[in-house]
């Protein structure tokens, strides 16, 4: 079944294209590792990275600072509109405590938590009746007892004026944590965090609205605290980002430029939102501004340059920025194009002078005049083109880890695990051409039947492999035409998944297979077919 010195004579027939196939090949490959680990290829990415991700930075910055803005103003708002009800927090107190002191004086023990709910419902339900007094619906007039009743039998230090800016903070707290819980990606731990923020703005509006409130004459008016809600916070973005960088070990001077520029940025997103308020307001002076006028201005404030330019082109800009250039060239262009090229001019010259074109010659009738069986002849070529690409691939699997070693090995971005695989898949797709080069050799008995169906079939798999570039994932979608992804189904080359492999996903597995059972199947085919044929000997 195997005949060495046939083996040795196509070997050395063979040996010079061998030799000027392996060599380029394996020079280029070193070429392009070490040329991309040395030009820092992907700076340029890793800088247009940057620029959206310190855009969305700057974007949540601008959103905190208007929810705070908004925060300060809205609470000095409402808390001017129900303080006053505060004043009547000593009387429907008092009669909650002597409730409860008569139900322990009746029933010589403290009451349970139901029989406090009872207690807080009756007080909050004869309180009702004073809901002109307090210019409140008696519905809501009750609930707001009954919420409040609750806080203070947790804590029945709590009287008055502090009882009530305790109740009214922690409405403060739950808001603003239920509005950021249901956010993507927002922790308990975030959303509280946002939350606690929320209650301590809230604290500072109503003690500076206590404080004003002092002076004489003093009234209420949203527009006289513009200015100081935006000075608060400024300075209040200041001071956590302060804090925030000298906890994390940067330097005084380093925690205050990075401060100030948060500082800029507050104060730019406040006066932007203010100025759409305002023209909303003036649009029309008669009709209060809407909720969707509010919004809309919260939009046009908070905006980073991602919002600000064409969707389609921030997505195709984001898509360059996360785009793995390293990946692309080697594994897509060198390996699945570049890197096949002169390969598959060996495999296509050779298979086809290993039987068919030594039939066509009549050299072939020298070979079988001697002792040896046609089916020897075929496994000694077939063996001996195996072997070729075998040795050719392991030649270029040490160039590859050579040279990933030079531009620092497992930190270069494709490590040796995944550089071997490429050369493992390369070799495989090889296989599976080679082998129906080969049994297009040993079907045909003329030269160009076998090179024009077996050398067709490979340069088709290779155009249609470029052409399919364009259109696979690996391209930008800036650059990609969708409709080039046609040629990808109809190339061999496509079971040489790449891309599968950079992911750490096990796809090329089952591809791998198919690509050894396309060879096997046809280096069979083609051994049957030669040792069974005709030849015009």
């Amino acid at each position: 079944m195997f005949n060495k010195a046939l083996f040795k004579q196509s070997a050395k027939a063979n040996f010079t294209k061998w030799l000027f196939v392996t060599v380029p090949t394996c020079i280029m490959l070193a070429i392009v590792i070490i040329v991309l680990g040395n030009l820092g290829i992907n700076d340029i990415r890793d800088s247009l990275k940057s620029v959206f991700v310190q855009a969305d930075q700057e974007a949540y910055l601008k959103e905190n600072s208007v929810d705070s803005y908004e925060l300060y103003l809205t609470t000095m708002t409402n808390y001017d509109q129900t303080h006053s009800f505060a004043n009547y927090l000593n009387m429907v107190t008092g009669n909650y405590d002597a409730k409860v002191a008569q139900f322990e004086m009746d029933n010589s023990r403290q009451p349970t938590k139901d029989e406090i709910d009872i207690i807080i419902n009756e007080v909050a339900q004869e309180f009702s009746a004073y809901a002109g007094l307090v210019q409140q619906e008696p519905e809501i007039l009750k609930q707001l007892v009954t919420e409040i009743l609750k806080l203070y039998s947790k804590d029945t230090s709590l009287k008055g004026e502090a009882l009530y800016d305790e109740y009214f903070t922690m409405q403060v707290y739950q808001n603003a944590y239920q509005t950021e819980i249901i956010k993507d990606g927002v922790t308990q731990q975030q959303a509280a965090d946002k939350a606690e923020s929320a209650k301590e703005i809230a604290l500072d509006a109503i003690n500076k609205y206590k404080q004003d409130s002092t002076s004489q004459g003093y009234s209420y008016n949203r527009d006289n605290y513009l200015i100081i809600a935006r000075n608060y916070v400024n300075s209040y973005m200041y001071d956590r980002v302060y804090n925030m960088q000298i906890s994390a070990g940067e330097t005084e001077q380093s925690a205050n430029e990075y401060a100030v520029s948060v500082k800029v940025i507050s104060n730019s997103a406040i006066s932007t939102y203010q100025l759409w308020l305002n023209e909303y307001e003036n649009d029309d002076p008669n009709n209060p501004i809407t909720q969707e006028e509010i919004y809309q201005a919260k939009v046009y404030a908070c905006q980073s340059i991602s919002d600000q330019i064409p969707e389609k082109v921030a997505v195709a800009l984001e898509e360059l920025g996360n785009m793995d250039i390293y990946g692309l060239i080697i594994g897509s262009i060198f390996y699945r194009i570049a890197g096949l090229l002169l390969p598959m001019v060996f495999v296509i010259m050779t298979a086809n002078g290993l039987l068919a074109g030594q039939i066509d010659s009549g050299s072939m009738a020298y070979v079988l005049s001697t002792p040896i069986k046609r089916r020897t002849v075929a496994v000694t070529q077939m063996m001996y083109l195996l072997f070729s690409l075998l040795s050719m691939f392991a030649l270029l699997t040490c160039v590859s880890v050579v040279a990933v070693w030079v531009v620092g090995g497992n930190n270069f971005a494709i490590n040796y695990g995944e550089i071997l695989l490429f050369n493992l898949g390369a070799f495989l797709t090889m296989f599976a051409i080679s082998g129906y080069c080969f049994m297009c050799s040993a079907i045909f008995n003329r030269t160009k039947y076998s090179l024009s169906i077996g050398g067709g079939l490979t340069i088709f798999s290779l155009v249609c492999t470029i052409l399919g570039l364009f259109g696979s994932q690996v391209v930008p979608s800036a650059m990609r035409i969708s409709a080039m992804n046609f040629f990808n189904y109809i190339s061999i080359i496509t079971l040489f998944d790449t891309v599968s492999i950079l992911n750490g996903s096990l796809n090329y597995l089952w591809q791998f297979g198919v690509l050894i059972l396309v060879g096997i199947i046809t280096f069979i085919a083609g051994v049957f077919r030669f040792d069974r044929k005709d030849l015009p000997l």
